[in-house]
């Protein structure tokens, strides 16, 4: 498969017609169509289905979309990097990171980072965790920020803290009238409960660890939807603390989990890659920090 043609094929499935994507790719007609011709009996598969003048792109035209994109992203990160290579320190670094912690910490690394390095760009992606584990094995970034766990077999990793786990809640529930210090798992089980989707089977774990009945109502990716629906009073939501701190001045309110698990977010690298001069410089910055 030539990545110009596959190209061309995502051009063609965004809009569904060929002659919108010719104009905007500024290719003959004819010409994409024979290119689409050519990729179906190559792959042995129809992409699209045409009726009239609409194209509906199949299953199996929406599995190579899926991958296509992956493919396209990294030949645009290779080429990027072999230029930096060329270049010396001052390419781009691909950073994955889930949403929460990412807004904490990567700032302030980029921040001292560019102080000693100000020619390296940055090209920053954020997702939950199993979004971020995708692209870090795909390639399409050096670095990703997670959650634990991970297979420490395929990475390198930087622990970098374990966070309690937290309620946040609208400041007219009532566990955030009673004022306490902290809740309970007796209180927690009689909440209708959002949590975030990766999580469910881990949280619901904990309550029949303790023999007590858990009322998930609600699972959510991203945390914006945790967000909305809390401040709708519609429950609450279980977060681990970097979260809620990232709620910074919203009106709702947290309160740490009595006897809470930990939850250990690791900066995480490729075992069996090798690594460009300006992702492994930064690495070695991020030990510094960390030993300071």
């Amino acid at each position: 498969m030539d990545i110009k043609v596959l190209r061309n094929f995502l051009k063609i499935a965004e809009y569904e017609n060929i002659t919108r994507a010719a104009a905007e790719l500024h290719i003959a007609q004819p010409h994409l169509t024979r290119q689409l011709h050519a990729l179906e009996q190559e792959l042995g598969v129809t992409l699209f289905v045409r009726e009239k003048k609409r194209l509906h792109i199949t299953d199996e035209g929406r599995f190579l979309r899926q991958q296509a994109l992956h493919i396209a992203d990294l030949a645009d990160k290779t080429a990027t990097q072999l230029l930096d290579m060329k270049s010396g320190l001052s390419g781009t670094l691909y950073l994955g990171a889930i949403e929460t912690v990412g807004m904490i910490y990567l700032p302030t690394w980029i921040e001292g980072f560019r102080a000693q390095y100000p020619d390296v760009k940055y090209n920053m992606w954020s997702g939950n965790s199993t979004d971020v584990m995708e692209r870090l094995a795909k390639h399409l970034v050096d670095i990703a920020l997670i959650r634990e766990p991970y297979d420490a077999n395929l990475y390198e990793a930087i622990h970098l803290l374990d966070e309690q786990w937290m309620v946040l809640m609208h400041p007219s529930h009532r566990l955030a009238v009673q004022a306490k210090h902290f809740v309970t798992w007796e209180e927690l089980s009689q909440e209708e409960l959002m949590v975030p989707t990766q999580r469910i089977e881990e949280i619901s774990g904990w309550f029949a660890e303790k023999e007590l009945p858990c009322r998930i109502t609600c699972a959510f990716s991203p945390l914006a939807n945790a967000v909305a629906m809390v401040e709708h009073n519609l429950g609450v939501a279980i977060l681990p603390d970097s979260a809620c701190h990232a709620l910074h001045g919203r009106n709702l309110k947290a309160i740490p989990i009595e006897d809470s698990p930990t939850s250990g977010v690791a900066v995480l690298w490729h075992r069996q890659t090798e690594l460009t001069g300006v992702t492994e410089r930064f690495i070695a910055y991020l030990r510094e920090r960390m030993h300071s």
